[in-house]
């Protein structure tokens, strides 16, 4: 009778010849799936609708998909047989641009226009990033391009459409601007009629009446160059009677207080006083709306310097920070992030027309404007313009 002892090694050769088959069983089905897996990426790849290429970091191209070859023309042996590199890009700036992040182990992507075999110049979208093998060391790079082409034209003929419409909407807001100055005009009038006929009120109201005739015509010219997209008519200004101006003028039938706190010796801005009046009355005009039962409208105008506010992107210069703050319904949250937006507004009768615009004259002059709110407690508007350091404003 054989011991335990003595047909133990025959069990361990057997059970270890049964584990090595196994592992070889079990290695080959890996090897399958992962054959497998590999196909079916290839597949994937190749029936993308986006253009894939792959390449070492010398410079050649290793694979192209399907996709690549239609939209460029070139076969990987074709574009390795050309001399130079950027082939692909209609910028050669840009091109240096993306090899750069990619030796920085950054992923690039953006829009550019790329050059096909046959010399077409396409719009497109690029991504392209870095291929790290398991140690993290770079051995290639790939890039994906999309033609955009007809994403361009379609945001084309939008743009177009949208100009016509604007047309109209912007003949709606000019009226809406000259109806306010009329307004005033109209008013100044009733009173003369209504007071007693003394030459100093009679005065008074024609002069009125001049001030905002003028700043009628200024309007019509600036509004001109404005829609020519003409730089603004830039002149040292001193923002305390602008300020005043563009209150009094939004102010007028209002149950709004007032409240204007200017700085003493604030430093003037450059700007087109014209633009800026209609930007700071606009502002103001929306706080006095947000008030229907009345409130409280405060203008702030403080110097602010190098570095002191989170808006400011050019060092070593001195700007004017403006607020206007009401007490008004407040903008819902989902809508603050809306509000510089052309032609939006949740007005029943607004154009949207009139933030877009603020903002834009704003952003033309150099400055910034933001806006912050809490819906039911009120809004404030901030905005910040270059100072003319060498006119300050009087006291």
């Amino acid at each position: 009778m054989l011991l335990f002892w003595q047909i133990l090694p025959w069990l361990v050769l057997v059970l270890g010849a049964a584990l090595h088959f196994s592992s070889r069983r079990r290695h080959k089905r890996d090897l399958a799936s992962s054959n497998l897996g590999l196909q079916r990426i290839l597949q994937a790849v190749e029936s993308a609708s986006d253009a894939i290429g792959i390449g070492d970091f010398e410079g050649n191209s290793t694979y192209h998909n399907k996709a690549h070859k239609a939209l460029f023309g070139y076969t990987v042996e074709e574009l390795n047989a050309l001399p130079g590199s950027g082939t692909l890009f209609a910028d050669k700036e840009t091109a240096k641009a993306i090899m750069a992040s990619i030796y920085d182990r950054k992923s690039w992507q953006g829009e550019t226009d790329i050059i096909t075999k046959a010399g077409k110049r396409i719009p497109a979208f690029v991504r392209a990033d870095i291929i790290l093998d398991e140690k993290g060391n770079r051995v290639g790079i790939f890039g994906v391009f999309r033609d955009i082409t007809k994403e361009r034209r379609m945001a084309e003929e939008v743009a177009r459409a949208s100009k016509l419409d604007s047309l109209g909407l912007m003949a709606g807001g000019i009226a809406h601007d000259f109806n306010n100055l009329l307004t005033v005009m109209l008013g100044q009038v009733m009173m003369a009629q209504m007071e007693p006929f003394e030459e100093y009120s009679v005065k008074e109201s024609l002069e009125e009446i001049r001030k905002v005739t003028l700043r009628a015509r200024d309007l019509t010219l600036r509004l001109k160059s404005f829609a020519k997209g003409e730089a603004p008519s830039m002149s040292p200004v001193e923002l305390p009677a602008v300020v005043k101006e563009a209150v009094n003028l939004a102010l007028t039938g209002s149950k709004v207080r007032a409240v204007i706190e200017m700085q003493p010796n604030l430093s003037a801005v450059m700007a087109d006083d014209t633009q800026i009046l209609q930007v700071l009355h606009n502002l103001a005009l929306n706080a006095v709306q947000a008030m229907p039962g009345g409130g409280t409208l405060t203008i702030k105008g403080t110097s602010v310097q190098p570095g002191e506010s989170n808006f400011i992107a050019v060092a070593g210069r001195k700007w004017v920070r403006v607020s206007i703050t009401d007490t008004g319904i407040g903008i819902p949250a989902e809508n603050l992030g809306r509000v510089f937006e052309p032609f939006f507004t949740t007005k029943p009768k607004g154009t949207g027309l009139g933030l877009a615009t603020c903002y834009s004259v704003v952003k033309r002059h150099g400055g910034y404007l933001s806006v912050d709110s809490i819906e039911g407690t009120g809004t404030t508007f901030i905005m910040l313009l270059p100072a003319c350091e060498l006119v300050p404003v009087r006291a």
